[in-house]
């Protein structure tokens, strides 16, 4: 094998990183091939010029770098699965990457998101098993939807939905607490979580949440003349809806589940719009009326709850640090 290289000693540079170049550059340039084999340490090291000990030392760094592979007793080798990549692909790809930054500028991502989220997707191909563990703490099955949901684009994490109301009980005990790495709540609650989760520390993040623009919308397009009625699965859900209201709902036109039970068809039969949960936690609690309301022409609302884009995106980051701790980066 021919080497096609020679070592400058005067430039500035070690003599273990040239051969290093010079091999990588045969390597591209297709003149090394995976399974060829090195010439031996001395005979490197006698054309170059250079000393054994530094004609190993570049054999070692491009063992390490995956480039060669050393048998013992029997020499070092361009390794078939070497891992350099052309000078022509990698520019390729490189531009490939600025143009969806680009794209996401343009979708008005921020620079410091874009970041966040290459770090989010790249955890997703490291070879770990680790998991992000949070536990997602509120007052309303409905509201802990909304976390579930949010994240549920993010790899490597396991939300789980826990009612402040089994907190404050002590019916989830402090041993099972201690097994996550991240506490989400509401703002409304954060207060309470801290005193509840004092161990905790700094491990416990707020969330501001609000109702969709499209949620926003729909209740303020409700015509005057039309009778609106609310079924949710919890009292204190139907207080966050009844908030965002811009008009008065009778009493009579209100069912919460887990206190009335499933709604009948005469409930429903009065009704010209019903506001809903999201349509997957509404879902898990079945009502039969529903079909024949849809059929008669009733509207249904559903009443979205969103995590605001600033929250998510501290909580997005404080994932990263926590998954990038875990993978070891």
């Amino acid at each position: 094998m021919e080497i096609n290289f020679l070592i400058d000693k005067n430039a500035g540079r070690a003599a273990y990183r040239q051969i290093i170049s010079g091999i990588t550059s045969m390597v591209k340039d297709g003149l090394l091939k995976p399974g060829d084999k090195l010439p031996a340490e001395r005979e490197m090291s006698e054309h170059l010029g250079l000393s054994r000990g530094t004609v190993k030392k570049a054999y070692d760094m491009l063992t390490v770098n995956g480039i060669a592979s050393s048998i013992k007793g029997k020499g070092t080798y361009i390794s078939r699965e070497q891992n350099v990549i052309s000078p022509a692909n990698k520019t390729a790809e490189i531009t490939e990457i600025e143009e969806l930054v680009k794209r996401l500028s343009a979708q008005g991502f921020s620079t410091r998101e874009i970041e966040t989220h290459f770090r989010l997707v790249l955890s997703k191909f490291r070879k770990s098993s680790q998991v992000v563990r949070i536990a997602a703490i509120d007052c309303s099955p409905e509201a802990l939807f909304t976390f579930d949901q949010q994240l549920s684009y993010i790899a490597n994490i396991k939300v789980d939905r826990i009612l402040l109301s089994d907190v404050e009980s002590g019916l989830i005990s402090s041993d099972k607490l201690e097994a996550y790495d991240l506490f989400l709540t509401t703002s409304t609650h954060y207060s309470d979580i801290e005193i509840l989760l004092s161990w905790v520390g700094a491990g416990i993040m707020q969330a501001v949440v609000s109702p969709d623009r499209q949620t926003v919308i729909e209740l303020a397009r409700i015509p005057k003349n039309k009778t609106a009625g609310v079924l949710c699965i919890s009292r204190r859900y139907l207080s966050v809806i009844t908030n965002y209201m811009t008009r008065d709902i009778n009493p009579s036109n209100i069912r919460v589940i887990q206190e009335d039970g499933i709604p009948s068809t005469d409930f429903l039969q009065k009704l010209d719009y019903i506001i809903l949960p999201p349509e997957d936690v509404i879902a898990g609690h079945e009502v039969p009326a529903m079909a024949d309301f849809l059929s008669n022409g009733g509207k249904i609302i559903n009443f979205n709850y969103q995590i605001e884009r600033g929250s998510l995106m501290h909580i997005e980051e404080r994932i990263s640090i926590i998954l990038q701790r875990k993978l070891g980066g």
